[in-house]
């Protein structure tokens, strides 16, 4: 387990921990920049992840928090393959995103975005067969699975049109398309947004009853902060940095603090302490040299 320093990265975990087999993600030394795709001027670049370590251990969850552009959506589309990294190093279930025969994106993933990415002229049904079909699910299981998840999930009957459903009910079924294939590995981007609190616990249950077989790991970010002291594992992340990472208990009793937006306040902080001293060191004007302050004559 890493420890962590205030204002950066994990201080442990090398790059020699990258095949670490009871991991299903591995992240080490990561950047991420944007850059302007000016053809005149190489402009100056947006670093939304900044040397960044991330351990997701199999049969966990792990929830990532953070403010909205801390970098969390850039990190996870990187996990998946969907995105690449500046500099640094991905594994995922033991393979790199991307590459041939990894499942990664893939079958071995059930990914939910934050944006919806559904099609609004299929029938929730056909949505849940044209995914299953997609990631190997045979038609037996697939009427079995649909019919649990849309109790599970209070969704209307199969055979309403996607395009017709509200945007929460729309994001149940795009959950609903992540669960479908009981992947080993979950990630789920602000799941929770617009769920009332009585099916927000039930999914964070599900949650934690397909990670106990150790099995299954689960990546959730969320900005609800006290609901993701049930994960196993926490990351803070700020400003492209992870702040910590460690079980939520341990975070408490490390920084002494009473509730995990207490550490969250703290850390940030250090980090813009931190950050505000180096941004001195950077611009502050050279001191004059002994003897001459004042020795200018006015022309």
């Amino acid at each position: 387990m890493s420890t962590s320093r205030p204002g950066g990265v994990s201080d442990t975990n090398s790059l020699a921990a990258v095949d670490d087999t009871s991991a299903a993600v591995v992240v080490r030394k990561a950047y991420k920049e944007y850059r302007s795709k000016s053809l005149f001027r190489r402009a100056a670049g947006n670093m939304v992840i900044r040397g960044l370590d991330m351990t997701v251990r199999r049969g966990t969850i792990y929830g990532l928090l953070g403010a909205s552009g801390c970098g969390k959506t850039t990190l996870i589309r990187s996990i998946v393959g969907r995105d690449q990294l500046t500099s640094g190093v991905i594994r995922t279930l033991g393979g790199t995103p991307g590459a041939p025969g990894s499942g990664v994106p893939g079958p071995a993933v059930g990914y939910m975005p934050q944006e919806l990415s559904l099609y609004s002229g299929f029938s929730i049904g056909e949505t849940f067969r044209y995914f299953g079909w997609l990631t190997g699910v045979q038609n037996e299981e697939l009427a079995e699975r649909t019919s649990g998840l849309l109790e599970f999930l209070d969704l209307p009957p199969s055979h309403c049109m996607v395009g017709e459903l509200s945007g929460g009910q729309q994001r149940r079924v795009s959950f609903a398309v992540a669960l479908l294939h009981r992947p080993p590995l979950l990630i789920l981007d602000e799941p929770t947004v617009g769920v009332d609190s009585v099916l927000r616990q039930r999914l964070w249950d599900h949650l934690l009853d397909i990670s106990a077989d150790g099995r299954t790991a689960v990546i959730i970010t969320t900005h609800y902060i006290e609901e993701a002291r049930q994960a196993h594992t926490l990351g803070l992340m700020r400003q492209g940095v992870l702040l910590a990472e460690d079980a939520p208990d341990r975070i408490l009793e490390r920084h002494r603090c009473g509730s995990i937006e207490q550490v969250f306040l703290k850390l940030s902080r250090a980090q813009a302490g931190a950050t505000t001293h180096r941004e001195a060191d950077v611009t502050a004007p050279a001191v004059p040299a002994a003897g001459r302050v004042g020795d200018q004559r006015s022309e």
